[in-house]
């Protein structure tokens, strides 16, 4: 599998308070707003999943493991066209200092490397900067 790792972001929160925000997917609904999602249609959220449509074609992304205060594991489902890994990673350095960074792992083929490596990383910056954004307001 490829893996591809995110910036490390501080927010201004403890482990604790973070977790209870991104162990519920639901939370991506609000920290993502639908605006600054191109060619995204149908974005729904429960507590343990997000799908929505991209160009038609039905995605999916679900929580498959939780160690609280430390990791939410995620992976795809519907129509994903690869099998992938996500964990957002919180380290907790002080009270109300905690770092996150996104790690995605991945199984592409040669072409799909070579086309999305570089988006991908950008990708995975721009989510944690975002959640970052947002759990520093919130």
């Amino acid at each position: 599998m490829d893996e591809f790792i995110s910036d490390v972001v501080k927010i201004n929160r403890s482990a604790e308070q973070i977790y209870g925000l991104v162990a519920d997917m639901s939370f991506f609904s609000q920290a993502v707003p639908d605006a600054q999602i191109k060619d995204v249609e149908d974005f729904q959220c429960t507590q343990d999943t997000c799908s929505f449509k991209v160009r038609g074609m039905e995605l999916g992304i679900r929580i498959i493991d939780r160690e609280p205060y430390k990791t939410v594991k995620y992976t795809g489902y519907k129509s994903v066209p690869f099998d992938f890994l996500i964990w957002l990673q919180l380290k907790e350095i002080a009270p109300d200092d905690t770092r996150i960074r996104i790690v995605f792992r991945a199984k592409l083929n040669l072409m799909m490397k070579t086309m999305f490596k570089g988006k991908i990383k950008k990708g995975l910056d721009k989510i944690v900067h975002q959640l970052s954004v947002s759990l520093n307001r919130s």
